[in-house]
């Protein structure tokens, strides 16, 4: 692995530490799901304002897809993917919920392959991401609060709902 792979990965999954304990109950479980949520939300919230806007986003996918991209061909395909993790996996493995967050993976990457030819692009990724935000935007200000990143953010609810469906 590179340097440039090596700086990406502590960038964007150093957040990922400090949930490593195993959930004893569902409450747990569901709050370590949100834990995971705050920790990239605050990654991605690079300047500590509280909000993040497009431009934030785009900081934080560069560094996510270059950390993906393990052979710098500048396309991710799902094994690529799939190993990108930020600690949902960990917490869905420890509540017997790993099926279920592999599907959810799929299904995201799926959406982000907008062209469905099985790899990822930087631009396929780019316009997924303008999507969710829009998605996830519920007062349509162009940026995020931690709370709207949290619950309408497409991944981060996606990998909470395949670890606790109930929420």
């Amino acid at each position: 692995m590179n340097s440039k792979h090596s700086s990406a990965i502590a960038i964007c999954t150093l957040f990922a530490l400090p949930f490593t304990a195993v959930a004893s109950d569902n409450d747990l479980i569901g709050r370590e799901g949100r834990l995971i949520g705050e920790a990239i939300f605050d990654t991605v919230d690079r300047s500590q304002k509280g909000l993040v806007h497009m431009g934030d986003m785009e900081a934080y996918r560069d560094d996510v897809f270059i950390s993906m991209d393990e052979n710098d061909d500048g396309r991710v395909n799902y094994a690529e993917f799939s190993q990108w993790d930020p600690g949902f996996i960990y917490v869905a493995e420890q509540v017997g919920r790993k099926d279920a967050y592999i599907t959810a993976s799929k299904i995201v990457f799926s959406f982000w392959d907008k062209n469905g030819d099985g790899e990822m692009t930087v631009r396929e990724m780019r316009l997924a991401m303008i999507a969710d935000l829009k998605r996830a935007d519920q007062n349509d200000d162009a940026v995020l609060t931690k709370e709207e990143f949290i619950s309408g953010f497409p991944i981060i609810v996606a990998m909470r709902a395949a670890i606790r469906p109930d929420l």
